[in-house]
């Protein structure tokens, strides 16, 4: 079916095809079309407008079209069959340009569109509006979740008088101040090559990396051992860690490059999750770094004779237990919820490559 030439004309009861040419004013199920971006992904892209809002209007960038009689289009399965893989890839093609990409009227109206009956289009669009609405649903989720723990994590560690903001019942006592190195000592063990080349361990997100091509025994034994409840020095400066940052190995026992600073927990009462938190919080953190750094070009270097003077507040291991327990369990379920999210959005993009022609 041709949607975009003459069978939209007897949809619409009329040639004057565009919306509202005087003030461009956006109403329910009109379809809407991008006629000019920077790259040629984004022009031609098209959508369904699904609000009810008042006083909504297409900027210059966009033209429209109303579909006056519904009955033989669902608005849901036509707001999906215009972001489906194949109608994307087809406007993509129309878009001519250099700098920047432009798609004409005359083009897009030209374009056919197989439609299925109306039934089949209400069940193709109810599933994946569904879809979409499950999706919404875990990310508000997580995005609460994650409020709640940015917020935990400001009020659950002791501040410079000693005490939380926020505290789990049965502790009230003031936390202990303790030096650095009463807590972690410097580590530079290094790689008998005892771990091999798929133990290295990437820093940053604390998940398994690799060592580079071709690295011989001689540069892997330059490797330092990064043992669970290790934590690593990170120099790289960011607007959410001003003097770069500290990440604890909560994955295995691995390797990592040596141009990480390595330190080993010294007390056996030392609880892996509370430390993991504490240890990588920018509000604690900051002014330590900031005292036993030094500045470069585009991160810091660890200054360890000053790190090792530096106090810290801390709690007993029964209250360190309490929360990182409790802080463990909150990231576990906005991982969960984000694993859901990834699920959802891998099944929607296959439906929209196999349910549209």
């Amino acid at each position: 079916m041709n949607v975009f030439s003459n069978s939209i004309a007897d949809l619409r009861g009329t040639e004057h095809v565009e919306i509202d040419s005087k003030q461009n004013q956006v109403m329910y199920g009109d379809i809407l079309f991008t006629t000019s971006s920077e790259t040629p992904e984004e022009v031609g892209m098209s959508s369904v407008w699904l609000g009810h809002i008042k006083n909504i209007y297409l900027n210059s960038f966009c033209f429209g079209y109303r579909i006056l009689e519904k009955q033989n289009f669902d608005s849901y399965y036509m707001a999906y069959l215009l972001r489906a893989e194949n109608f994307r890839k087809r406007m993509t093609v129309l878009a001519q340009g250099i700098s920047r990409y432009n798609i004409s009227k005359k083009q897009v109206m030209n374009t056919f569109v197989n439609f299925p009956t109306m039934e089949e289009q209400r069940k193709i669009g109810k599933a994946l509006f569904l879809i979409d609405k499950t999706i919404t649903l875990h990310e508000e989720k997580q995005r609460q979740l994650e409020q709640l723990k940015k917020a935990l994590l400001q009020k659950m560690f002791a501040d410079k008088t000693g005490y939380p903001a926020l505290r789990f019942k049965g502790f009230t006592e003031k936390w202990e101040q303790r030096k650095f190195s009463d807590i972690y000592k410097k580590s530079s063990e290094k790689n008998d090559l005892s771990f091999s080349k798929d133990k290295v361990i990437s820093v940053a997100n604390n998940k398994w990396g690799t060592a580079p091509k071709n690295s011989t025994d001689k540069y892997m034994r330059t490797y330092y051992v990064y043992r669970i409840g290790d934590i690593a020095f990170e120099g790289n400066k960011s607007k959410k860690f001003k003097f770069g940052r500290f990440v604890e190995n909560t994955l295995a026992n691995g390797i990592v490059s040596h141009v990480f600073d390595i330190y080993r927990p010294t007390q056996k009462e030392h609880d892996l999750w509370f430390w993991k938190y504490y240890i990588h919080n920018e509000n604690i953190m900051r002014d330590i770094l900031r005292k036993s750094t030094t500045k470069a070009t585009m991160m810091t270097n660890l200054v360890n004779k000053d790190l090792l003077k530096q106090k810290l507040n801390i709690p007993s291991i029964e209250e360190q237990e309490k929360i990182g327990n409790y802080l463990s369990k909150l990231d576990h379920l906005i991982t969960l919820h984000q694993h859901k999210i990834d699920n959802l959005k891998r099944l929607k993009r296959a439906l929209l490559q196999k349910m549209f022609v």
